[in-house]
């Protein structure tokens, strides 16, 4: 894991700042090494419905930023705020709270808790209470993980199987979970 990151680390856990930099990484934001990419990974893809986009953060999510002029460390609070805590990320462990956040960033925060909870074997009705928080706390991390990245995989097939034109972003969604898993072993 490194220490070094291209973004103000103020008022950031060590576990939120390793976890950004893999999002951003994945987003096109960041080199694998962590540099930034110039641009901050800006794309505007007809095929997207995220539509405008610059380091993960689109337009479709946001229609009131200027996605454009976004810079890495605005990026950086837009994560945190909407996506890491919604998703009670400093609740669970560093592996957990990886694929917690990843999943929020992909298909938005209580879809992540209700995929959580699924896994953890509680009423996945994406609301984090005393029964989520028992179960995901007292769960196998590495069990959790492995049912963690099916089921997003089974969420992408869904995604397909509604909307076909989608396709072209398969393999990169597949690439992102093996990805994901390595980041996530590497915090065990």
């Amino acid at each position: 894991m490194s220490s070094n990151f291209p973004f103000s680390t103020k008022g950031y856990t060590p576990e939120f700042c390793h976890a950004v930099r893999f999002i951003l990484i994945e987003e096109g934001a960041l080199y694998r090494d962590g540099t930034p990419k110039p641009g901050l990974g800006y794309v505007n893809n007809s095929k997207d419905p995220g539509g405008e986009t610059k380091g993960g953060i689109s337009k479709r999510a946001f229609p009131g930023i200027d996605i454009a002029s976004l810079t890495l460390d605005k990026i950086v609070r837009i994560y945190y705020t909407n996506y890491w805590k919604p998703a009670y990320c400093p609740e669970w462990s560093g592996a957990i709270a990886l694929y917690a956040f990843d999943s929020a960033v992909q298909h938005g925060a209580t879809n992540a808790i209700r995929m959580l909870q699924e896994i953890s074997g509680t009423k996945p009705d994406g609301k984090v209470g005393p029964n989520t928080r028992a179960a995901v706390h007292s769960g196998d991390v590495e069990y959790l993980c492995a049912r963690y990245g099916l089921r997003r995989a089974r969420f992408y097939a869904r995604i397909l199987k509604n909307n076909y034109s989608q396709t072209d972003f398969i393999e990169g969604w597949h690439n992102r979970l093996v990805h994901l898993t390595d980041a996530a072993w590497e915090l065990q």
